[in-house]
């Protein structure tokens, strides 16, 4: 098949290689034959502490367990992740491979960096000399078994042998290619598969020869990226024969009836090029997410020539130099502490990724395609913002200054094209996942840094409508101070992180010289203490103004994000000031309290919450909202109880095996946590604080006996000069930070570079950050702010009345309340209510008032019990057993506290009605949001009796909601008016599920979740 294509204008592009360098460099590999099977070597790691820094890089860590890391070839933050696929499905397979599986598919070009979710895997390639027979799906014919024994990886390179296909493979990259390396055991039939249905949901394809030795085409695929775009051009170093698209037998059902089936031979998106009889062959695949034009001019510039292992020299020193922005030697740990600390840098140094071509064009946000001026530097993707805002952007925005402002510019571009800043940006689509808006942390601090080179007003501009967007409750946020749980899910932790970035809006409006926005944020900034309970000291879920009852800080729930309340309680890393007046209101006091989270127990409620691991006590390191926890002593004068914490958690929970991540990896913010904290320095609030002389840097566990850190030189800052770090004296405790007893530095006392000396010993300081100067801070002026009150109430009651209290975070305020639209009272003691009533109240200290909080009470007039057949799910209890009857009816959001869902057993349930009524009729309310497996039941059957004991059908309701609806729909299912009135003591209704997920979905097989709410009967 011939096909013209257009004329490509040829770009060169600087590699900078000194051949010198090149030839000087050793690589410390040692090669050992098995036999005399030369393809079959095992390569063994040789590391030792003169080793070039590549070579101490694991990239085997993080790939088992959670750590979901990939450990095949990629260049620092590239566009191409070309890494073997050993996995298809399931959460331990979202890096696409997994240690401890035996097979691989083949090796596909985009991988994400230890995520939890299974997106990319594109453009999946496969070498086989053989199919195996009896296969149906090409999957399983050309997929190959591999022993771990004969792989090898450092930075830039990865080796296996495919033992099925009797060939090593390897591979190294360039910024925007993947060279792949073939090498067979003997002269043999060669095919190359190439696999464009591998991995996410395929949307549509081209593919086509070029000319006898190039292929292109592209892949537009959906997952979590709904739009995900990727374009391809392949080059072989030897001609191939196109064998044009593959097929497979598939069974398709040809009467939905009676079930017949029949078989047939169908088309799918799988080619193959053959090469013939060879003894090896050398691929190169350039990659572009504008066009096929694009993917050639990438391949032209970057991967013009055949030399493997002139890739991969140039792939090694291009980590060499990366790697070297932070060298450490020396430390307790020996070579496996360097092999964990620059694999940790490694990994934080593998993402975001370069998006833009050659050319200077990208795919925006809008999905279309721009063009970027020299000056503008690269186009991004990837921001993983919840994750990476905590650590890995303060240490690139230290070490790689000039990418951080091209960061800066990506998030600014894409405010531009899509109208908003990212959140979670995969390949140009807002995913729609996480919370908060923390791109604004991450562009206030590169500015405290010190770096510049955006349109700061815009940047102003973009933070300012993300933090007004009023969705993702932000509308309750901003008009009662916080989330109530009724509006949105996850309300809790939405209101820590809001008020975080709030502050971050308010010191970079600030260094503007915007003053009114810079006040009207920081205000918003001390919306976190609305939801601190003073009478338990945590940060807790409200609903209509009062304490969701029950708390119970080890409880996994829908107020919280991945997290509970220990994990979350200590999130307020702008106002840590206010964080001790108000638990415990000492220093001590608030130390006790972070220390009761690392002495608890492990042992978490309610949810299963895979994300919640590496714990020590309740503190959840492979989580991103405990990273900070640790460093809190600190602002307490306890700097030599933050430096034990840090030291447990780098030396136990970062290993060299392939589990020795103990969590997701995160696009790099678990090892950049690692990177910052082992050398002794690590960042509580990055963004808060505009002023490069009073943004800190809280001083932990130092690890290595001298490190250097070298950031890369810039025009967009001023210092880029090495900070040469050393420590002296034995022992594990700092005490002192160049004779000094402060246990803080600033972003600029860092960039000033220089000696930085700390001074170790065997006992903790006595004077080393005791007084306040010497302790980190940070506060908010509060002068114009006060918080809420909170309701201790019910929320509907029976009998002949009920108890409302109200109480205030500071016992010094005055709270002032009114019922059912009457006049304002001064709170002094408990209210009794016996009816319905409405409430509204408000707390003054001085002339400054707060706002109002509204809290609503229902009287229930009757005595009905509800018992259970089979239990509800514990996550979603809502009420607990009177929820059915409760008088309130839930929202179209099942995560708001009303719905009761159930799982693995069907909804059923008895009312007892005290005595026998005349029925007329009655009904049930069900929620159906598929995206979350919740359907409606089939159909739901109502039941009464006078005994308890022998039931009669009263109505069996269906519905006509279709299942494949994404809408969310509250539906109630209505008994049959036609049936004749009922006398009954006893009333049952029964929820009958739709059976197995359907195929289409992707949760396909597993059980559907019933959510039930308000049960209403209609008496004659």
């Amino acid at each position: 098949m011939s096909i013209s294509f257009p004329k490509l204008v040829s770009v060169r592009i600087l590699t900078g290689i000194s051949l010198s360098l090149l030839l000087s460099t050793s690589l410390f590999a040692q090669t050992i034959n098995e036999g005399r099977n030369p393809a079959k070597r095992v390569q063994v790691r040789k590391v030792v502490e003169k080793s070039p820094s590549y070579l101490k890089v694991n990239p085997m860590i993080g790939t088992g367990g959670h750590g979901h890391t990939y450990p095949g070839a990629t260049s620092p933050f590239g566009m191409v992740q070309l890494s073997p696929d050993t996995r298809l499905e399931g959460w331990d397979g979202c890096g696409g491979y997994h240690n401890s599986d035996s097979i691989i598919y083949g090796f596909s070009h985009t991988h994400l960096q230890g995520t939890g979710v299974s997106d990319y895997g594109d453009i999946l390639l496969m070498p086989c000399t053989q199919f195996a027979a009896g296969a149906t799906s090409w999957q399983d014919r050309y997929k190959s078994t591999f022993q771990k024994s004969t792989e090898y990886a450092h930075a830039g390179y990865y080796s296996v042998f495919l033992e099925d296909q009797n060939l090593r493979a390897e591979l190294t990259s360039t910024p925007r290619t993947g060279i792949h390396k073939y090498t067979l055991t003997e002269p043999d039939t060669l095919t190359l598969i190439i696999d464009l249905e591998h991995r996410d949901k395929l949307i549509n394809y081209s593919i086509y020869p070029l000319d006898d030795s190039t292929i292109v085409g592209h892949r537009l695929s959906e997952n979590w990226a709904v739009k995900q775009y990727v374009y391809f051009a392949i080059r072989f170093n030897k001609e191939f024969k196109w064998s044009d698209q593959l097929s497979e037998l598939k069974t398709i059902s040809i009467n939905e009836t009676d079930g017949s089936l029949v078989q047939e031979m169908e088309f799918v998106p799988v080619f193959a090029a053959d090469f013939g009889v060879v003894s090896d062959l050398t691929v190169r695949v350039g990659l572009s997410f504008c066009d096929v034009e694009g993917a050639v001019r990438n391949l032209e510039e970057e991967a013009s020539h055949n030399d493997f292992k002139k890739y991969k020299r140039e792939n090694e020193l291009r980590w060499k130099e990366q790697l070297g922005r932070v060298q450490v030697n020396g430390g307790d740990g020996g070579i496996d502490q360097q092999e964990i600390f620059y694999t940790a840098l490694y990994h934080s140094c593998t993402v975001p990724n370069l998006a833009s071509d050659v050319d200077g064009r990208y795919r925006g946000t809008d999905l279309q395609i721009h063009d970027l001026r020299p000056i503008d530097g690269d186009h991004y993707t990837v921001f993983s913002l919840w994750d990476t805002f905590r650590s890995l952007h303060p240490l690139l925005a230290w070490i790689e200054p000039g990418r951080t402002r091209d960061f800066v510019k990506s998030m600014l571009r894409m405010y531009d094209d899509g109208g908003q800043l990212p959140v979670w940006e995969l390949a140009s689509n807002y995913t729609g996942c996480m919370i908060g808006y923390h791109s604004v942390p991450v562009i206030a601090d590169a500015k405290a840094w010190g770096i510049r080179g955006w349109d700061e007003e815009l940047a102003l501009e973009a933070m300012v409508q993300a933090a007004d967007s009023m969705h993702l409750g932000l509308d309750s946020y901003v008009k009662y101070g916080y989330i109530p749980s009724e509006m949105e899910s996850e309300g809790v932790s939405k209101t820590l992180e809001y008020s975080y970035d709030d502050a971050c809006i308010s010191a970079y409006a600030g260094s503007l010289g915007e003053e009114e926005i810079s006040e009207r944020f920081r205000k918003r900034s001390l919306s976190w203490r609305n939801i601190l309970n003073p009478e338990s000291n945590f940060i807790q879920p409200k609903r209509d103004g009062a304490w969701v009852p029950d708390f119970d800080p080890t409880e996994v729930n829908f107020n919280y994000t991945e997290a509970n309340g220990w994990q979350y309680t200590f999130f307020a890393p702008h106002d840590i000031s206010g964080l001790i007046k108000y638990v415990g209101g000492t220093g001590e006091r608030f130390s006790e309290m972070v220390e009761r989270q690392f002495s608890a127990s492990s042992k978490t409620s309610g949810r299963e919450q895979v994300d919640i691991t590496g714990l020590i006590g309740q503190y959840a390191h492979g989580n991103e909202p405990s990273h900070h926890v640790a460093y809190l002593f600190s602002y307490a004068g306890k700097s030599w109880r933050t430096g034990e914490i840090v030291d447990e958690i780098l030396n136990e929970l970062y290993t060299t095996e392939p589990d020795g991540l103990c969590g997701n990896e995160d696009c790099g913010q678990m090892s950049a946590w690692y990177v910052l904290s082992s050398i002794g320095l690590y960042p509580v609030a990055p963004g808060s604080e505009m002023s490069g002389n009073k943004a800190q840097l809280v001083v932990g566990s130092p690890q290595f006996d001298n490190v250097i850190v070298s950031p890369a030189n810039s025009d967009y800052r001023s210092w880029n000069r090495p900070l040469y770090i050393s420590t002296v004296g034995d022992g594990d405790y700092v005490k002192t930070v160049n004779s000094g007893a402060r246990s803080w530095l600033t972003y600029d006392e860092i960039l000033r570079g220089g000696p930085l000396v700390f001074e170790m010993s065997d006992l903790g300081s006595t004077s080393f950050g005791i007084l306040d100067a010497d302790r980190p801070s940070s506060s908010v002026n509060d002068f114009d702010f006060v918080p809420v009150p909170s309701f201790i109430a019910e929320r509907s009651f029976q009998g002949k009345q009920s108890e409302v209290r109200l109480h205030h975070l500071d016992p010094e305020a005055s709270i002032y309340y009114k019922i059912n639209n009457g006049g304002w009272h001064k709170y002094k003691t408990p209210i009794k209510i016996k009816s319905s009533s409405e409430f509204l109240a408000y707390a003054k200290l001085g002339k400054v008032r707060s706002k109002e909080v509204h809290h609503s009470m229902v009287k229930i007039e009757h005595d009905w019990t509800v018992e259970y057949t089979f239990p509800y799910s514990h996550q979603y209890a809502a009420a607990g057993p009177n929820t059915l009857v409760d008088g309130l009816k839930g929202s179209n959001e099942y995560r708001t506290g009303d719905w009761q869902g159930f799982y693995d057993s069907p909804f059923e349930a008895t009312i007892d009605l005290g005595k026998s009524k005349s029925i007329s009729g009655m009904s049930i309310g069900c929620i159906q949001d598929i995206r979350p497996w919740i359907w409606l039941p089939e159909s739901v059957e109502f039941f009464t009796s006078n005994d308890g004991i022998n039931f009669t059908l009263l109505s069996k309701v269906t519905h006509n909601v279709p299942e494949d609806n994404y809408e969310k729909i509250v539906h109630r299912f209505i008994s049959d008016s036609s049936a004749p009135t009922t006398k009954a003591r006893y009333i049952r209704v029964k929820a009958n599920p739709a059976g197995p997920i359907p195929s289409w979905h992707l949760g396909a097989g597993f059980d559907r979740w019933t959510f039930v709410d308000e049960w209403d009967i209609t008496f004659e």
